[in-house]
């Protein structure tokens, strides 16, 4: 039987928890239901555990649990998940969910598509906040792999911005002229 429990978990670098319910883990990762305020369950986030520097109980735990349950929220697993290391786990996601959101420290989170990696470093086309996409040239440095903390996928801000680009990069059709 799966546990039901809800994780608050410190990030290298991070002032605030990553606060959600327990899904799934293995040696290399932590997936959790994202509860980003009180009762709100919003997505998935997906934590790479060698950046956690603890996992604590929180007073107010049982009764977001209780919530939750009583909610009908499950820690269910998302469709077709498997366990894999960080690119292909963000391919994963890329495939799955349209593009991939990852975060390398708390104040920075990024959207995009993963267009190269080597051993240490991945080259990816950004997608910003206005919906434009920043294409991976020389100019723009590549992230470091081994600072890559989080991974987030299906939350409202996520869904909303794929559907926004997908918006803004449709085909412009033409006018019907009146005459």
């Amino acid at each position: 039987m799966k546990p039901y429990r809800v994780e608050y978990v410190q990030l290298a670098g991070w002032q605030t928890d990553e606060v959600g319910l327990w899904v799934a883990e293995n040696e290399d990762w932590l997936l959790l239901r994202s509860i980003p305020a009180d009762y709100v369950v919003d997505g998935y986030a997906l934590i790479v555990k060698k950046h956690i520097v603890s996992r604590r109980p929180h007073r107010g735990r049982k009764q977001v649990e209780q919530v939750l349950k009583l909610k009908g929220i499950q820690p269910g697993v998302p469709p077709g998940f498997v366990f894999l290391d960080l690119v292909d786990m963000m391919r994963w996601v890329e495939r799955q969910y349209g593009l991939v959101e990852f975060a390398d420290e708390e104040e920075s989170t990024f959207f995009g598509w993963v267009k190269e990696t080597d051993a240490v470093h991945l080259w990816v086309d950004t997608l910003g906040p206005d919906c434009t996409v920043s294409v991976r040239d020389d100019d723009n440095p590549p992230f470091m792999l081994s600072e890559i903390q989080l991974l987030r996928f299906d939350t409202d801000y996520f869904n909303s911005m794929k559907l926004l680009w997908q918006h803004k990069s449709r085909p412009k059709q033409l006018k019907p002229s009146i005459n």
